[in-house]
């Protein structure tokens, strides 16, 4: 006889007894785009996503229909888990109101369901809005936070005054790191799958150490980034310009949503990176301002803490010098 069979690693009869669905996942998808059916496949999850309302929030009346259709029906997954992201990427930055947050997890209890926050940017929402982050994560079951928030390929982000390319990481600005939490039970299977999935790492208190600076000095420099994003968009504002506008009462925290008009983002955010000899004559500075187009109408700017106030306004010096060039300033 042979050696005895292995079990697979992974996924576990444990992990999922029945078949689950996930409400509430924002935009198409708070998962990265792939072919792969990743959440299926790893966990059995079959996740349904819903319309954002403008503040980033869910309606909860839709909510609630999605929650219960599965009372008595053979025909649809049951729901266990509501996920929910603040603050809200896709909508700016923008943060997701305690009380909204509590009445979604009033609906779940009701129905025996969990709400998970992906909180990659929590310590935004916290300083947004001026509460310990215990204060928002109370109304969830279990939480996610990201120490450093990198900036992803479609992110934007107003580095200027600069010819290089730097990925700077924003948020609480260490190189590398997340945690969840919840109660025991969860963490702790938490932490098995992510040893099952491959997700170990050794010798990684040097990074454990940056994230305890990054924490430090989190409600300063995100009160900081805040402002600056607050002080561009105004100033965008100010340029009065038919090509750029930007809704003043959506900008919460570090992320400014530009609607673009006229031309497309694709070439404005090219004439925003390139630096001529004209620029140089005109204004004595080499500015590049480095954004990559959101969607089809709109950039999106996303502030950290190596952008300062200087570098805010040469962004907007910048902003200013390329739609004179357009003829739209």
């Amino acid at each position: 006889m042979g050696p005895p069979r292995q079990a697979h690693p992974f996924p576990s009869q444990s992990c999922r007894p029945r078949l689950r669905s996930c409400s509430g996942w924002s935009g198409p998808c708070l998962c990265p785009q792939t072919p792969w059916p990743t959440s299926s496949l790893i966990a059995g999850v079959h996740s349904h996503p819903l319309p954002d309302l403008p503040h980033g929030t869910l309606d909860l009346a839709e909510l609630e229909r999605l929650v219960t259709r599965s009372l008595g029906s053979r025909y649809h997954p049951v729901c266990e888990l509501i996920c929910l992201e603040n603050t809200h990427s896709s909508s700016g930055g923008r943060v997701l109101p305690i009380e909204y947050l509590r009445q979604v997890h009033l609906l779940a209890r009701s129905y025996g369901v969990r709400v998970h926050l992906d909180g990659a940017r929590l310590m935004n929402a916290a300083v947004a809005l001026c509460v310990p982050p215990t204060r928002i994560v109370e109304h969830c079951d279990s939480v996610s936070l990201c120490f450093s928030k990198s900036p992803e390929d479609r992110d934007a982000h107003p580095w200027a005054g600069r010819q290089d390319s730097p990925l700077f990481p924003q948020g609480l600005g260490a190189p590398v790191g997340a945690l969840v939490g919840g109660p025991k039970d969860f963490t702790e299977e938490a932490w098995r799958l992510r040893k099952a999935l491959g997700g170990g790492m050794r010798q990684a208190g040097v990074l454990a150490a940056a994230a305890l600076v990054g924490l430090t000095d989190a409600e300063e420099v995100l009160l900081k980034d805040h402002q600056n994003a607050q002080r561009f968009a105004k100033g965008l504002q100010e340029l009065a310009s038919p090509v750029c506008s930007v809704d003043l009462t959506t900008v919460e925290t570090n992320m400014v949503m530009v609607r673009v008009d006229g031309l497309p983002p694709k070439e404005l955010c090219q004439r925003l990176q390139t630096v001529s000899a004209d620029e140089v004559a005109q204004t004595g500075r080499a500015v590049r301002v480095l954004l990559l187009p959101w969607t089809e109408r709109s950039v999106r700017a996303v502030w950290h803490r190596n952008v300062s106030a200087q570098d805010t306004e040469l962004a907007l010096g910048k902003w200013a010098f390329v739609l004179r060039a357009l003829g739209m300033g």
